[in-house]
């Protein structure tokens, strides 16, 4: 069983080229700098921040609460007839599951202390519902975190597909170019 969950595809199909594609998202995203000035850590304002290399990407949605695990979408611009497919995957960045997993070790070590002072006090259900809460919390805090991100992902591919005018039927793209 893997620990957290796979990354979520997203293939889309715009009728630019990727040059175009690349040029229309890095004009319409805020570079990841951060500043202490900003109710979002992040400087700019555009609802969306995040980087274009070349036919790369790198995309994630600004946000004004703290969100300390944000999904983040990675993917490139790939040419594919006349147009571009866009191809990338939804996930936690790499520090973040390191971060998650200290937390939960942490966690999970702390408990047995929790479960000790409780049952000495004479709760034995009290200490056992704590042990049993916190294995659940620790076991599904993963998957919690991810879908915590899922309004997050549709909102990146709604934006990806209104700045690139890009869908996800590739035949309605390429029935433009055959007619």
């Amino acid at each position: 069983m893997k620990y957290f969950p796979s990354p979520t595809v997203l293939e889309l199909y715009s009728n630019f080229s990727p040059e175009q594609c690349a040029s229309l998202l890095s004009a319409a995203i805020d570079s990841e700098r951060r500043t202490f000035f900003s109710l979002s850590g992040y400087r700019g304002s555009k609802p969306f921040l995040g980087a274009v290399e070349g036919l790369e990407f790198r995309l994630l949605q600004r946000v004004y609460y703290r969100n300390s695990f944000p999904p983040v979408l990675t993917g490139e611009f790939i040419s594919h007839g006349h147009g571009t497919r866009v191809e990338g995957t939804f996930d936690l960045e790499l520090t973040s599951k390191i971060a998650i997993c200290v937390l939960l070790g942490f966690g999970l070590l702390i408990v047995p202390v929790i479960c000790t002072a409780v049952r000495g006090s004479g709760n034995t259900l009290a200490a056992a519902t704590i042990a049993i809460g916190c294995a659940a919390l620790a076991l599904f805090a993963p998957r919690i975190i991810r879908g915590i991100g899922l309004p997050q992902e549709r909102d990146m591919t709604d934006f990806l597909c209104t700045t690139l005018q890009a869908g996800e039927d590739r035949y309605a793209f390429e029935s433009v170019h055959k007619s």
